[in-house]
């Protein structure tokens, strides 16, 4: 018989269409045909159709009349509903049991809560907690099948409720049940959670069991609680790859190395058979400590295994490689891949881009796109940082493009990259604007930014970069932050800001960073502050080779040179090997001691290291020895260079300068392939150094010749030939080259060489014109205009200049005042003398050297009060010097004081016995008393010590041409023509 059924149970079927009308369009008043059922007498054929477009295929169930339906084959068919995942069939038998108006018991009411909480639909997980609300009889299953449902769809909070309903209700939680609570607690970050869940643990028997411990190994372990998790991890029986990677990985999070080796080498030892992640954890940690070695042995472990075709452990090992800096092995690796994925071409790329190999990562890059792989925000950081370091803006641009048309520059990664790039690329203004188009930001982005002014050496945009991290709510400033901010002041000397950045960094506590401290006793060491750099040197737990090399720097650059060889020695016993820096420092250390002895044993600590290339230490033991006189040594080192380079051959050329041999110098400059401006201007200085004019200024010609664009040194060298010689016709043409080239005001140390020039040419006001239009003056500036005004008797307008540069906020230092008691001197202005003699000390806290002793005793004798000047000089804090002593022997016979002449003349005969004007002198004073017996004793003096008098010298130029004169010569090719002009102007007179 067959027959079409109605809804004969609407209630049922409408509270079951509710959910599942999605699935199976069962409406409120179903279509009739919507189901259709055949029966016999002895079994029923239910043929189930279902409408809708998500509807599962007509099913047919076979099944008994309902009176003599068995639970057994419900509870069978939808277990294998469940293991097979045929949710969908399973739910129809559910249908069919509804329609027989079942009533399942349980178990079975228990199978069916199974069905709808596995199946992996959230409709479906809120039918089955709706089930599991009616379910008059909960057992443990119905319970478990909860919450591992929640857990799956990771609701914990659902989880933890029904785990704490669970206790009320009296069901004591199995292994099912534990592994989800610990899950949802984890997940929650809830520590102390774990913990009452581990003793619930404990209590019921299950610490050691695999799956519950692994599960708070795990647990554990994810909130780097890596003491309890090992000691959960021993209470476990049996062993589990994943429970140990687990333990593995919670070292790794925190940055525990060297425990994550130890349990990855215990794991072995045991005899638990690791699997691809282990490995790539493993390399991990070796990558970590940048340990080659050990990551060798895990490559060979891992082959063993058979893991070397696994791109998963490839990629680690990519990885591992370029962190240890091999990157040898690191291509090996990627070239014997038989398969590649998207992870080893970014990885690949960023080793290049750090090894600083830049065009090696472009070109990768390419054949990564040829390979079907496509860009991502991944390879694209690590090109943007190609370009940055090739300073390669047109490509950084054309990334920009591209992440502009693909709306990922506002992307915190890359947007950093683009902070960077341009940073890097000197447009630190465009770095900041792409900071400020990104919708988020962190310290990194600022921090690139900051580099980039710091680079730059814009203090103030610096400053106010970071005052504007600061103001900013969810990004702080870090120890990069920091200690950029310190490299700042170091680079400008700035220690008062550098203490103010020291102030808030132990406000924040984090003073204990080694980046930190090593970037503080870098900065105080650059500003001098020596003492500061050694306290926070001496309390550092650990010193790297940059805080060793910046005390050791410090220590050089002021003068402390003993103390920076001891540090040295110092380091050396604490296993720093020096590098080239700190060698480069003690090599500097050496010339300034003048210890060829100590360079020798630097030159071949350098040679049995091999490190003759690194970084100028060749050029620097070049220049060594040949300012401690050992210009065979160093001519040695540069022949013996196969290859070399203009900074080498600029040295060596320097070096045959400051030897005052020209013509070697100008071998070697005529010899390079390549030349440089340094080059030009170092031959352009030995020239100038010999007072070769001609030489000099034909040099120069060459130079333009040869369209060598000139710089300001180049006018400096040549400005101050013309002040030695002096050539005022020469340092006119130069000065007005200088304003046609636009030097004027962009370089206070040329105009301060024109000030200079001009005073010593004679040309006073000219020297005070271009004095009064410098937009910026320094002390040497107003040292030379003094020391003009000084030396052409215009004591007056030096004092006066003296006066307005105290006012400009301008501390005179010993060349200042030097200058200004020398014109105090020439005038007699005895009382201004020693008023400003007397300030030196109580006002500038500046020392008086001899040179000060002898202007003063200078400005007395000249004055006439010789017993004061001899009562000054005895009560010298020093020992007087020659030219003291010469002072009072001048103020002598000016005012004919032969016995207090008589003593000068004898402390002069012995400090100098070689100098002619002291024999002179006191022979005058004598001729002057009529003392011819003394004066004919001076000069048997003379010739038994083989003294001779120099004869007078003066030149003039004429035509382009010095012309020299001596006293009593007859040697000047135009002698008779000189002689008849001077008999004819005598006769004249």
């Amino acid at each position: 018989m067959t027959m079409c059924l109605n809804y004969l149970f609407q209630p049922t079927l409408n509270h079951f269409n509710c959910h599942y009308s999605r699935h199976f369009s069962l409406p409120p008043n179903p279509n009739p045909k919507s189901f259709s059922a055949d029966f016999s007498h002895t079994a029923t054929i239910v043929n189930l159709k279902f409408n809708g477009p998500d509807s599962p295929k007509p099913t047919s169930i076979q099944t008994k009349p309902p009176s003599s339906v068995h639970p057994l084959p419900y509870s069978s068919l939808i277990q294998n509903c469940i293991d097979s995942n045929s949710f969908e069939l399973g739910k129809s038998i559910h249908v069919q049991m509804i329609y027989n108006e079942y009533n399942p018991d349980a178990y079975l009411m228990t199978k069916i809560l199974m069905l709808y909480a596995r199946s992996g639909c959230l409709d479906d997980l809120c039918y089955a907690r709706e089930l599991f609300e009616e379910m008059p009889e909960r057992n443990l299953t119905a319970w478990n099948t909860m919450i591992l449902a929640y857990a799956r769809a990771d609701n914990y909070v659902e989880v933890l409720r029904l785990y704490a309903r669970m206790r009320v209700s009296g069901n004591f939680s199995d292994k099912f049940t534990f592994p989800s609570v610990i899950k949802a607690c984890t997940a929650m970050e809830d520590i102390d959670g774990i913990r009452r869940v581990q003793s619930s643990v404990v209590k019921a028997g299950l610490a050691s069991n695999l799956i519950v411990g692994g599960a708070l190994v795990d647990g554990y372990a994810r909130f780097g609680r890596m003491d309890d998790a090992v000691t959960a991890l021993d209470e476990i029986e049996g062993t589990s790859v994943i429970t140990w990677n687990a333990v593995i990985a919670g070292y790794i999070k925190v940055l525990n190395w060297e425990e994550a080796w130890e349990i990855f080498d215990r794991m072995l030892k045991i005899g638990v058979y690791p699997d691809n992640f282990t490995f790539a954890s493993a390399l991990r940690v070796c990558g970590g400590l940048r340990s080659r070695d050990r990551g060798k042995q895990v490559h060979s472990k891992l082959i063993a295994c058979g893991f070397k075709g696994d791109t998963f452990v490839g990629n680690s090992l990519i990885d591992m490689y370029a962190k240890c800096g091999d990157e040898e092995s690191c291509l090996k690796v990627f070239n014997e891949m038989g398969k590649r994925n998207q992870v080893t071409w970014n990885t690949i790329i960023s080793a290049e881009a750090q090894f600083g190999h830049f065009h090696d990562a472009l070109v990768l890059f390419l054949r990564m796109q040829e390979s079907g792989c496509k860009s991502n925000r991944f390879n694209l950081g690590s090109i943007l940082m190609a370009s940055a370091g090739l300073a390669d803006i047109g490509k950084g641009r054309e990334v920009h493009g591209h992440l502009i048309r693909n709306l990922l520059d506002s992307d915190i990664i890359l947007g950093s990259a683009l902070v960077d790039l341009y940073s890097k690329c000197g447009m630190v203004e465009e770095g900041h604007q792409v900071l400020k188009t990104l919708l988020e930001r962190n310290e990194v982005s600022y921090n690139s930014l900051l580099a980039g002014y710091v680079q730059e050496g814009k203090a103030e945009k610096a400053l106010e970069l970071y005052h504007d991290m600061q103001s900013q709510d969810d990004i702080q400033p870090d120890h990069f932050t920091f200690s950029t901010l310190l490299t700042l002041c170091a680079n400008q000397g700035n220690d008062y800001q550098g203490r103010q950045i020291h102030a808030r960094l132990i406000k924040k506590n984090i003073t204990k960073n080694i980046i930190v401290e090593t970037e503080l006793v870098h900065m105080y060491a650059e500003c001098g502050r020596l003492n500061y750099a050694k306290e926070i040197f001496n309390q550092m737990a650990e010193r790297n080779a940059y805080a060793w090399n910046s005390m050791i720097e410090g220590y050089e650059q002021n003068g402390r040179t003993e103390e920076a060889v001891q540090l040295f020695k110092q380091m050396e016993i604490n296993g720093i090997k020096p590098d080239c820096f700190s060698l480069a420092s003690m090599i500097s250390s050496c010339v300034s001691l003048s210890d060829r002895h100590k360079g020798k044993e630097l030159h071949n600590f350098i040679v049995r290291n091999s490190m003759e290339e690194e970084g100028i230490l060749r050029v620097l033991l070049v220049d060594m020895y040949a300012k401690c006189g050992s210009m065979d040594y160093a001519w040695n080192i540069y022949d013996q260079t196969i290859k070399k380079d203009v900074i080498l051959n600029n040295v060596m050329i320097s070096a045959f300068v400051n030897s005052g041999r020209t013509n070697d110098a100008k071998n070697v400059f005529d010899q390079m392939e390549q030349r440089n401006l340094a080059s030009w201007n170092a031959v352009l200085a030995c020239y100038a150094k010999e007072g070769l004019k001609k030489g000099s200024f034909n040099h120069f010609l060459e130079m333009l010749e040869n369209e060598i664009e000139f710089d300001v040194l180049t006018m400096v060298t040549l400005v101050n030939l013309c002040s030695s010689l002096p050539a005022l016709e020469h340092g006119e043409q130069l000065h007005s080259l200088i304003i046609k080239k636009g030097f004027v005001n962009c370089s206070v140390v040329l105009e301060t060489a024109l000030v200079d020039m001009y005073s010593k040419c004679g040309v006073i006001k000219k020297a005070r014109e271009v004095f009064d239009n410098m937009n910026e003056k320094n002390i040497v500036s107003w040292n030379a205009m003094i020391n003009g005004y000084s030396k052409h008797g215009c004591s007056k307008e030096a004092l006066i200049l003296f006066k307005e540069m105290e006012k400009e906020g301008m501390s005179p230092n010993e060349v200042t005042f030097l200058s200004t008691l020398s014109a105090c001197s020439h005038t007699g202005l005895v009382e201004e003398g020693w008023r400003i003699f007397s300030s030196m000390q109580e006002e500038y806290n500046t020392e008086p050297k001899a040179e000060h002793y002898t202007c003063i005793v200078d400005l007395l004798g000249r004055a006439g009060r010789l017993e004061d000047a001899k009562e000054f000089v005895e009560k010298m804090p020093m020992e007087p010097d020659v030219s003291t002593w010469g002072a009072l022997l001048g103020a002598c016979r000016v005012y004919k004081d032969m016995d207090m002449g008589r003593l000068a003349a004898e402390r002069l005969f012995e400090l100098d016995p070689q100098n002619p004007g002291s024999y002179v002198t006191m022979s005058n004073i004598y001729a002057a008393a009529g003392r011819w017996k003394e004066v004919e004793d001076i000069r048997q003096m003379m010739k038994m010590k083989g003294v001779t008098k120099e004869p007078g010298v003066s030149w003039i130029e004429i035509n382009s041409e010095i012309q020299i004169f001596h006293a009593g010569s007859k040697t000047h090719p135009r002698t008779e023509e000189i002689y008849n002009n001077l008999r004819q102007l005598t006769s004249q007179s």
